[in-house]
């Protein structure tokens, strides 16, 4: 087993590589607001945010995480996918 200080150590890297893809994703999220501001779409679309989070939690049962600890932290992302598109 490794010690303590090695595991925290993965977690730091761990979270240095979810935020980075936390940033990826905001750009891609700046690049649909765009799209979606030139030609005139709603920013919020229930029916895709449905479709995002039920496949979300499927990718996180897969894992072993809790549907409702998904839900609320997509919920979160998905407010500031909002922000950032409007």
């Amino acid at each position: 087993m490794k010690d303590l200080a090695s595991l925290r150590e993965e977690i730091d890297q761990l979270d240095e590589q979810l935020w980075e893809i936390i940033g990826k994703r905001a750009d891609v999220v700046r690049q649909i607001g765009e799209w979606k501001h030139l030609h005139g779409e709603q920013i919020v679309q229930p029916e895709r945010w449905q479709q995002v989070l039920q496949h979300c939690q499927s990718l996180a049962e897969k894992h072993g995480l809790d549907k409702a600890f998904v839900r609320e932290l997509m919920e979160t992302i998905h407010n500031e996918s909002v922000r950032i598109e409007s």
